[in-house]
């Protein structure tokens, strides 16, 4: 079975590309709704967040996305606490998924995330990675448009500025989709990738 992973920066539409990926029939699991599952169902996982940035950062379903984007988006420090608490836990089932059996047996299973660079483990599960690319000014319309204030937008692309370039990802088959122009471009990519 071939295992990819799909990354890409904030806006560029990896989340996208999984979604058609899922409407022909492949296995996406993705790694951010996955962790959100998680700050909702691991009871230890919960203990540890509310150790390290206080119980006010819990809610019923999972973590107050707010109070700890202020944190960790301003804090490099807190950031990495966070990724090195959710981590462990993101790795395990990100694992379970990949060994899991394929109903239908497509022979291929993906896993979408935005930041593989800061997860070398789970690199290390993948066969190849597919880095969703589209250009700055796309990527920060598309953040305004779902809602985004233009500056917490633009803090967003620069936070996350250089962690998907081809270059992190040595030894690893690395393919590029562009997406700026739209959804026929895209299936017209995957269609050669999915050969």
């Amino acid at each position: 079975m071939k295992k990819i992973g799909i990354t890409g920066s904030i806006g560029s539409g990896k989340s996208f590309v999984g979604s058609l990926l899922r409407e022909r029939g492949y296995m996406v699991l993705d790694a951010d709704r996955q962790v959100h599952e998680l700050y909702r169902t691991s009871a230890p996982l919960r203990a540890s967040i509310a150790q390290a940035f206080g119980a006010e950062s819990l809610t019923l379903e999972g973590v107050d996305r707010k109070y700890l984007a202020r944190l960790i988006f301003n804090d490099d420090s807190a950031r990495e606490r966070l990724e090195n608490l959710v981590y462990p836990y993101l790795t395990k089932s990100v694992g379970d998924f990949l060994m899991s059996e394929i109903p239908g047996g497509s022979g291929v299973k993906f896993v979408e995330a935005a930041l593989f660079s800061r997860t070398p483990e789970i690199v290390a599960m993948l066969d190849e990675i597919w880095i969703v690319k589209a250009p700055e000014d796309v990527r920060l319309r598309r953040l305004i448009a779902r809602g985004l204030g233009e500056e917490d937008a633009r803090l967003r692309i620069q936070n996350q500025r250089g962690v998907c370039d081809e270059s992190l990802f040595p030894g690893k088959c690395v393919r590029v989709l562009e997406n700026a122009e739209g959804k026929p471009a895209i299936e017209s990519q995957l269609d050669q990738l999915l050969l």
